[in-house]
Parts: structure tokens; sequence; C-alpha cells
């Protein structure tokens, strides 16, 4: 008599399953860890592209800044209700990033803090040069992930937190810029700079 076996037993059906249950949890498992990488990078690459993008324009607004004694160069501290305040600063540039690329105009930036305490960056712009930098102009969004801006002025001796070049009688000769930028997940960043003046 004839015996032909060409099945499969119940052992090698079971441990085909779990062989492929395994291979395929790894696979699952290293497809969902690499786009969580992806992710963690891509927002990492956010916090730091919106830091030097946000200093770089800050620095070039500066380097334009009118040296003339009648235009004003204003920085104070906005919440002083808060720990760490943050900065707003208001001067008359010839940057060609201005409304008015072929002459003055008056810049600023600074932190609004909305009512559920989120925090959105704005520069400040307007053509027309008055006596009060801080007054007029339209305010521009920047970003939604500043979480401080912070300015330091070098005097020629010290660094001080605030500056008026009308009190002063001069501009600072040099403006330090901090930038801290956090993300929706936690990521923070600080960006420090700074610019030597006219």
């Amino acid at each position: 008599m004839f015996n032909n076996r060409n099945g499969f037993t119940l052992l090698e059906v079971v441990l085909a399953i779990g062989v492929s249950a395994f291979l395929l949890l790894t696979v699952y498992m290293a497809y969902f860890g690499i786009n969580r990488t992806i992710d963690a990078a891509s927002e990492g690459q956010d916090v730091i592209e919106t830091g030097r993008l946000l200093t770089e324009l800050i620095k070039q607004d500066i380097r334009g800044i009118s040296p003339l004694p009648k235009y004003r160069l204003v920085s104070r501290k906005m919440d002083t209700m808060e720990k760490t305040p943050d900065h707003r600063i208001d001067f008359v540039t010839t940057s060609y990033l201005g409304a008015n690329p072929l002459g003055l105009s008056e810049v600023g930036y600074f932190i609004y803090k909305t009512e559920d305490n989120k925090k959105i960056f704005f520069r400040r712009e307007s053509r027309e040069v008055k006596d009060d930098v801080r007054e007029g102009g339209a305010a521009c969004e920047l970003s939604r992930i500043v979480s401080s801006f912070k300015l330091s002025f070098y005097n020629g001796t010290d660094w001080v937190d605030e500056w008026d070049s009308q009190s002063a009688g001069k501009l600072p000769k040099q403006v330090k810029i901090s930038v801290t930028v956090t993300d929706e997940k936690g990521y923070t960043r600080e960006f420090v700079t700074d610019e030597t003046l006219p």
C-alpha cells in the first residue's frame, strides 16, 4: 500500500503563523519608530528655522538703524509682573525690508500675550516716522512659537536691560538679542546674537 502525505501538520502551521506574526510585528515597530524619529526631527527643525529667521530679521532691521539723534530707539520690558518679562523695541530704520524701501520706516518687535496666555511675536512697521516711534503702523504676526524675547544694550561700559536714545543722548554701542522658541511638544531652543550699531 502506498502512503502519500502532502499536507502540513498542525504544529507546522502554528509555527509558520507565529514566525509570520513576529516578522510583521518587527516591521511594524521599525516603521513607526522611524516615523516618530522623522516627526521629532522635523519639529526640532521648525524651531531652529524659526529662531534663525527671526534673529536675522531683527538684526537686519537693527543694521539699518538711523544714527540721527532726532530718531529714537526705545526698548522697555513689557509685563513687569512676570518673573522674566519680555521686551519691546521700537526704532527708525533704513532696512530695505521695510515698507518704504527708499526711505525711513518705523519698526518695532514685541510679544503679545492672548487672554489664554499664549504668546504671539509681532513686527510693527510704519512708513510715517513720528516723534513717538512706538505709535502707529501695522503689526504683522511673525510666529506663535516664540516663548521669550529679551534684549540687552551695551553703553560702552555696562550691559543694561532697557534703552531710550532720547534720554541717553545716544544709541547703544551694541544690542544683544535673545529669542527663545518652543514648539507644541515642548522642544525649546534659545537663539542669542548681537549686533553692533552704527
